[in-house]
């Protein structure tokens, strides 16, 4: 009964401790501290499921798919209600996603001040030669705002953890296989 419900508690914990790091950590380190807090959930309902299939099996034989997947369904079982709540996070709880946009706009204002810059970065940009400073910082704040979004990160994420989640159910079952049956 809990193992059905496990996913949802760990994408609960993982909103909490987003949370709460999120308001101590600076944006990176809070954002590496929920990333890593992903990745151990997963593995832990990845094992978790492949144990429980070994333990319903009861010295049955098992196929390398129905392994698989055993350990895929409770870690996307995992990836939807964890995808919900970085939704709620960046959205609602979070100032992250403003803080970075802004980041990243003063330090291309700032840097293009300096015409040593300005001239190094039209010449890496040879498209963007014969634009004004004006010009250069309106386009990069429209491409800040379209590209650190919630939408991005959602997009992101859901990517990220679904592959997570396929990596480490191959390389799970393939371990249980090799090491963990006998």
């Amino acid at each position: 009964m809990l193992f059905s419900h496990l996913p949802w508690i760990l994408a609960l914990v993982w909103l909490v401790v987003r949370w709460v790091v999120g308001g101590r950590l600076d944006v990176d380190s809070a954002q590496n501290v929920g990333v890593l807090t992903n990745m151990l959930f997963i593995l832990l309902l990845v094992f978790v499921g492949i144990n429980m299939h070994y333990r319903k099996l009861q010295g049955k034989a098992s196929g390398f798919f129905e392994d698989f997947k055993a350990c895929m369904k409770p870690a996307l079982l995992y990836v939807l209600p964890t995808l919900v709540f970085i939704g709620v996070y960046y959205a609602y709880i979070g100032d992250d996603i403003q803080e970075l946009r802004t980041a990243y706009i003063d330090t291309f204002e700032t840097g293009i001040q300096d015409e040593a810059n300005l001239t190094t970065f039209l010449a890496d940009h040879p498209e963007l030669k014969g634009k004004s400073k004006e010009e250069l910082m309106r386009m990069n704040r429209e491409n800040v705002e379209r590209n650190v979004s919630v939408k991005t990160r959602l997009m992101g994420g859901s990517l990220a953890l679904t592959f997570i989640a396929f990596g480490y159910s191959l390389l799970a079952v393939f371990f249980w296989r090799t090491f963990g049956r006998k």
